[in-house]
């Protein structure tokens, strides 16, 4: 049975969301979830670049324990030993070992005559290099968020993960890129730009401050109906049951928890202010530094409050 959805204009629409990680992106994609007729998308380029046939090859000097304890390049069977809620059925998730480029961007340009909204969240780094591979149909729209949150937010996550609070930058970045993402993200912004895309740019520290009326310009300006349910929705990983996404990121999360907050909120909260310098890794200094301006550049863009 066909699912009555409202198409806007009769058109079905289709966005990308680009973040980087921890800039509140998977919060952000549950908020758009709650919208009558949506498949949620969640980072299908992610998935190829970190777990599927054409993935990235980790270097030697990563340790392959230390690999296996954040990725799950071992089976389900091996993972709901460990743990894993196997009451929760996550209808569409796929085996990470198709998730090749060509699959996702398949995925991606399917029909879902069914939905009126297609909506993909994904980080910037899984694209990286490979913009051939852009899916057609699709605005482009970016979550963006101060470097100084980001970076230090994932360094501690990537020390929660891999209990080692002295893990080196390096090895954190080889698991979980994010020490370039604000340059990669704004190299994508560049080349999007340059084909004469119409993009559409957010400011997580503004979703946070007054997502009423962020919300409502970003939907209206991707052509999406607001609704308020994207500013309250129920806590609880149950909105990921019908998610198109790699299963071992889901069943992963269930582990690792890297959705946790995500799937625990039922809200924005208001924003907190970044960390002062001396507060911060020295390590992770330098490359705050250097992603700062990249992270200014896409600001200017930004849908305003005002």
């Amino acid at each position: 049975m066909t699912t009555k959805v409202d198409i806007v204009d009769g058109v079905q629409r289709r966005v990308l969301l680009w973040s980087n990680p921890r800039s509140l992106s998977t919060i952000f994609e549950k908020c758009i979830s709650g919208l009558r007729g949506t498949q949620i998308i969640n980072e299908p380029y992610s998935a190829a670049h970190d777990l599927g046939p054409d993935r990235a090859t980790l270097p030697d000097y990563v340790n392959e324990d230390m690999s296996k304890k954040y990725y799950s390049h071992y089976e389900y069977e091996e993972l709901t030993r460990r743990g894993v809620n196997e009451d929760v059925e996550f209808i569409n998730a796929f085996d990470h070992n198709i998730c090749t480029y060509e699959f996702v961007k398949n995925t991606l340009e399917r029909p879902y005559a069914d939905k009126s909204v297609v909506f993909c969240k994904d980080l910037c780094y899984g694209i990286h290099g490979k913009f051939h591979m852009l899916p057609v149909g699709y605005q482009h729209t970016f979550l963006i968020r101060d470097p100084r949150k980001t970076l230090v937010s994932w360094l501690k996550l990537m020390q929660d993960m891999t209990q080692c609070s002295q893990l080196e930058l390096a090895d954190a970045d080889a698991l979980f890129p994010a020490l370039e993402g604000a340059m990669q993200q704004f190299e994508l912004f560049k080349f999007l730009q340059s084909r004469g895309d119409d993009i559409v740019v957010v400011d997580a520290d503004d979703v946070q401050t007054d997502p009423d009326t962020i919300l409502r310009k970003y939907c209206h300006a991707v052509g999406i109906p607001f609704q308020n349910s994207m500013l309250r929705w129920n806590s609880g990983d149950e909105a990921m049951q019908d998610w198109i996404s790699a299963l071992s990121y889901l069943v992963g999360n269930q582990i690792g928890g890297y959705y946790s907050a995500a799937m625990k909120s039922s809200s924005f909260l208001p924003p907190k202010a970044p960390l002062n310098r001396h507060e911060m890794s020295r390590d992770l200094l330098p490359y705050v530094d250097s992603s700062v301006p990249f992270y200014k550049e896409l600001h200017k863009f930004r849908l305003q409050i005002a």
